[in-house]
């Protein structure tokens, strides 16, 4: 006997609320409401069922309980039974449900915006061996304009817009560049064009596999370089193609959240003849060790804009984790002008937030809008330096609450915590002197600021006659060290 565990990750979103969901096929005499085969809810929109079979070829449907009421088309037709071959010892299958015959109209009536196109519905992978639902997202004035546009190749393909398979909710894209056109808001920050918009669905069961080069001992991975490779070689040609695109790499840029973060910050680094730019919202940084070692060594060839994107309700790791890699990306030699992040104190592992996100993005990327300085208005800690004393001077926004500095030394792998005044003060920088280092402020324990620099990247100041009334020197006590 085998387990084949079935996943349903996507409903029609008319779906009536609280409905059960049957699996029926040749294991059980297309029996469409026995209990034994009703899928259990997983507390995140998504089903889930085990069975036991000895059957080496299933074929099933999804059903509400009666054959009235199965699993349709996009149109809300009757679809053919599926048919999977099952594994040793156990197999697993990611359903998508586009519709329910009983509901022809609905399904009809949520069919996808009209500047949403099926690009190709099962395109090759050959260096996968794999066929993957490729989506173009198209701006309003496509269909009467006659131009051509720039081109953004987005991860997780069917959570870009309203659709049934966004079980997760959507980015919601179509909507976002319907009211940048209707607003101008694209004038205002310099968009002469929007872009098209590639939607490549992930592959469910190899989403992990394909959104990382590298390894990882429980989750697998190890397929990116060769998911790339597709993306660059088949699909990007096939776009051109099929659509009026501005194929240089000027134009040309990669976005996804997660692990399609991951992937497409690897992309910008891994071909920059191809891409000129990412969006990289939420990278899955912890997935492997060797990810930061990787950027370091990657130099640009030419000069890219990255964008990244996080927010402090993530993981624990991930506002730390975006910070050395907008710091090691410093390091690696991108030029700081061409790179940007936010991190944002209400910001969530979800949909919702990267869709909230988006549009600013959009404008950072392909329009004039200049970035946060370093994620955080530019007054919010200026520095300067006091040779003769060698201390470090520190003034920041009455703004803040209880701000606290953290230095990181990288030669030596320690960390000093200095609490700050509101005055001037006055930081002691001779354990440090000679090392990159990185300056992280905080306000009530958010942080509202980075940067990794060399003490001579800092403005010098005639040498201290005294200090002035109220400054503090934080020389003593010793600040707290931390070895790391």
């Amino acid at each position: 006997m085998k387990t084949v565990r079935f996943h349903i990750q996507s409903l029609p979103p008319y779906t009536p609320a609280g409905t059960a969901f049957y699996l029926a096929g040749n294991f059980n005499g297309w029996q469409p409401a026995e209990t034994p085969y009703r899928f259990a809810p997983n507390g995140d929109g998504s089903y889930s069922i085990d069975i036991q079979t000895d059957r080496d070829t299933l074929e099933y449907k999804i059903t509400r309980g009666n054959w009235s009421a199965a699993e349709g088309d996009s149109m809300g037709n009757e679809r053919p039974n599926r048919i999977s071959k099952t594994g040793v010892p156990d197999s697993e299958y990611w359903i998508s449900i586009e519709s329910w015959t009983d509901m022809k109209a609905e399904a009809q009536q949520h069919r996808s915006p009209g500047n949403i196109l099926l690009l190709h519905p099962a395109l090759y992978i050959p260096q996968l061996n794999r066929t993957r639902r490729i989506w173009a997202c198209l701006p309003p004035d496509y269909w009467t304009s006659g131009k051509r546009y720039p081109v953004v190749y987005m991860q997780d393909g069917q959570n870009l817009f309203d659709n049934p398979d966004a079980v997760y909710g959507s980015w919601g894209i179509d909507k976002a560049l319907n009211r940048l056109f209707m607003s101008q808001m694209q004038a205002a920050a310099g968009m002469e064009t929007q872009p098209i918009f590639i939607g490549i669905e992930n592959g469910g069961e190899h989403r992990i596999a394909e959104y990382s080069p590298w390894q990882h001992p429980e989750y697998g991975g190890g397929e990116g370089e060769k998911y790339l490779d597709f993306v660059c070689d088949i699909l990007k040609p096939f776009a051109d193609e099929h659509l009026r695109t501005m194929p240089g790499r000027n134009d040309t840029g990669i976005m996804g959240s997660s692990m399609g973060g991951l992937i497409s910050l690897y992309a910008a680094l891994e071909r920059p003849d191809i891409f000129g730019m990412a969006g990289v919202f939420s990278p899955s940084l912890w997935f492997s060790k060797e990810i930061l070692p990787y950027v370091q060594h990657r130099k640009p060839a030419l000069p890219q804009k990255i964008l990244l994107m996080a927010g402090q309700q993530e993981s624990e790791t991930m506002v730390s984790d975006l910070l050395d890699l907008y710091e090691t990306l410093l390091e690696a030699g991108h030029d700081d002008h061409l790179l940007h992040y936010d991190l944002h104190t209400d910001g969530a592992h979800a949909e919702w937030f990267w869709a909230r996100e988006f549009e600013h993005a959009l404008r950072w990327l392909f329009g004039n809008m200049p970035g946060h300085t370093h994620g955080v208005t530019g007054d919010f800690i200026k520095f300067r330096l006091d040779e003769s004393a060698k201390q470090l001077v520190v003034n920041v926004n009455r703004r803040l609450q209880q701000p606290l500095l953290e230095i990181r030394d990288y030669c030596h792998y320690r960390q000093f915590h200095h609490p700050l005044t509101h005055d001037d003060n006055f930081i002691p920088y001779a354990d440090w002197e000679e090392c990159l280092y990185s300056i992280r402020l905080l306000s009530d324990g958010d942080l509202v600021f980075s940067r990794r620099v060399h003490l001579n990247q800092v403005e010098a100041v005639e040498p201290a006659k005294g200090k002035r009334p109220g400054a503090r020197n934080i020389s003593s006590p010793k600040p707290q060290t931390v070895v790391v």
